[in-house]
């Protein structure tokens, strides 16, 4: 047994750095294989059983729910709205022309006409298109006199060639039906005869009065 100690420390004097070296290395693989178990358990434990991974930074769940309809919220469309006849058998005489030229006898010109006219006898009465709120009473030497008819957030309905002795004021708020003034001659379109111009502002931009007008007017 004495031997087989000498014979040891004589071993270990001749090989102390060695065996000094590979205990350090060791020692150092061993921590750095503790801590890296410790991060990837650390790392494990923020993630919930029940997710995977997404796409930038999300997981798929979450995009699977943003994917799914949200009944949750209104689906409210726009009003529709369909304009009564100005008068009891009221047929266009001069229909709307935006986009092409058509022949103007008063003026003796080519010109585009943004409304319709509605050809009938002098003093003939003129009703609510719609109902709504009269925003403007205007008299024109050209137009006679001129009724704004606000009937929603963004529509209005403009009545051209009536005579003086309106029945409404700026102001007021009428029902579909009621009469609201009566036609006389439009010197802006004397050559056509006596008739009602109409038209229609979207936004504060004339657009064809027969998109709200029924297909049978």
């Amino acid at each position: 047994m004495k031997t087989f100690l000498l014979k040891a420390k004589h071993f270990f004097k001749r090989n102390i750095y060695p065996i000094t070296v590979t205990m350090c290395t060791a020692l150092v693989l061993g921590i750095i294989a503790i801590s890296a178990y410790s991060a990837i358990s650390a790392s494990n434990k923020d993630i919930p059983a029940n997710t995977t991974p997404g796409i930038e930074g999300g997981n798929v769940n979450d995009d699977k729910d943003n994917n799914k309809p949200d009944d949750d919220k209104p689906t409210g469309g726009t009003e529709v709205i369909i304009l009564d006849l100005p008068f009891e058998g009221a047929k266009i005489s001069k229909d709307y022309a935006e986009n092409i030229l058509i022949y103007d006898k008063t003026t003796q010109m080519w010109c585009t006409h943004q409304g319709i006219d509605f050809a009938c006898a002098e003093k003939q009465q003129v009703k609510a298109v719609y109902s709504g709120t009269v925003v403007k009473v205007e008299n024109s030497m050209m137009n006679g006199t001129v009724i704004y008819l606000k009937i929603s957030d963004n529509l209005t309905v403009v009545y051209k060639g009536l005579s003086t002795d309106v029945k409404v004021h700026e102001g007021d708020k009428v029902e579909k039906g009621k009469v609201i003034g009566s036609v006389t001659t439009m010197l802006s379109e004397k050559a056509d005869g006596v008739h009602l111009h109409l038209e229609v502002l979207k936004d504060n931009v004339l657009v064809d009065p027969n998109d709200y007008f029924s297909s049978d007017k």
